[in-house]
């Protein structure tokens, strides 16, 4: 198996190539890409359906923007139609730009929507816990257990529907919608309260608890470190003859903040039965997701209109062969695959 560091390089550079860019040729690769891995990761794992489900049901949802886009905004010179200029907000002329312009951000809903699936399937809630700073471990926890819960859901709603299905029961109107609502619901919460109960069993938030007196501490000291952080920036921005005033309490107030971090972590107690290792692939695909990387940011700082796309001026996307195939450097978990 790769290493979790591994996927989260992996995400980001795949997340910062889907939101750095706007243009559908570059998104469409990217989706490529990213299905690539999904079916790889996704084969043989039972949780693959949830994950699944939520795409499909966020490409429908996201298709939804391409008509609204079309129907509320009325600018571009290729009409396709026109409705009654009489009518409120959807009245005037639906364009082809419109119509590209709500296809690229469902585009980009999806695809993002991909890839954070693709990493609930690599990267287990355990791991993920081991990844997060020791002061936002009980944060982290209550985010992973969140992160279970769509897909969960979602297994729950299929076997209800395969067991109602087996009893006779068909929906055929509303009305019979309200057994299966009521079976999700009691199943929901019975998690809810197992799930509560092994925790307070295991005394979840009460072990090493700081007093009052040092909680009070650490809260004063992390609002006087995000006021100094803010403060310098302003700073920095508004007060071109104070610059080393602003710099000087901008990194005062970030070494506050980590002494804090730092202080709180060291009540949290961690303990590795079995640590992950790193191997020659998890180098080449961390190498290969910074390739991908450098090429965006170099892109988007320098020359930003090679990720720009706009089809009210240009209906024909541009295309760089060299940023192409710096994205399907992306490719890279794919092609290769670790021992499991």
């Amino acid at each position: 198996m790769l290493h979790p560091i591994t996927w989260l390089a992996w995400t980001i550079a795949t997340a910062m190539a889907a939101t750095l860019t706007r243009n559908p040729l570059y998104l469409s690769l990217i989706l490529g890409v990213v299905a690539v891995i999904h079916v790889t990761v996704s084969q043989n794992r039972p949780d693959a359906a949830g994950w699944q489900a939520i795409v499909r049901l966020t490409l429908g949802l996201s298709l939804f923007t391409i008509p609204v886009n079309a129907l509320n905004v009325h600018t571009g010179s290729t009409i396709l139609f026109q409705l009654p200029a009489n009518w409120p907000i959807v009245g005037g002329n639906i364009t082809l730009e419109a119509v590209l312009w709500g296809a690229c951000g469902a585009l980009g809903l999806t695809t993002l929507m991909l890839i954070f699936a693709t990493l609930n399937l690599t990267i287990s809630q355990s791991q993920l816990l081991r990844l997060t700073p020791a002061f936002l471990y009980e944060a982290g926890l209550i985010i992973s257990i969140a992160l279970t819960f769509f897909p969960q859901m979602i297994a729950s709603a299929k076997e209800i529907r395969e067991a109602q299905l087996i009893r006779g029961h068909r929906m055929r109107r509303i009305r019979d919608m309200l057994p299966f609502v009521m079976a999700l619901l009691t199943t929901g919460l019975e998690r809810s309260f197992q799930l509560a109960e092994s925790m307070e069993a295991r005394g979840f938030g009460g072990a090493h608890a700081p007093s009052r007196a040092r909680d009070l501490l650490h809260k004063t000291l992390t609002l006087l470190g995000l006021g100094g952080v803010l403060g310098g920036v302003f700073t920095l921005t508004y007060f071109e003859t104070l610059r080393a005033l602003g710099w000087g309490g901008l990194i005062a107030s970030v070494a506050l903040l980590l002494a804090v971090f730092w202080a709180q972590g060291r009540r949290v107690k961690r303990t590795h039965y079995r640590r992950a290792r790193y191997t020659w692939r998890d180098g080449l695909i961390i190498a290969a997701s910074a390739v991908a990387a450098a090429a965006l940011v170099w892109s988007r700082v320098t020359a930003p209109h090679i990720l720009a796309y706009y089809p009210y001026t240009a209906i024909l996307p541009p295309f760089r062969p060299w940023m192409g195939a710096a994205l399907m450097t992306l490719v890279a978990p794919a092609l290769i695959k670790a021992p499991s």
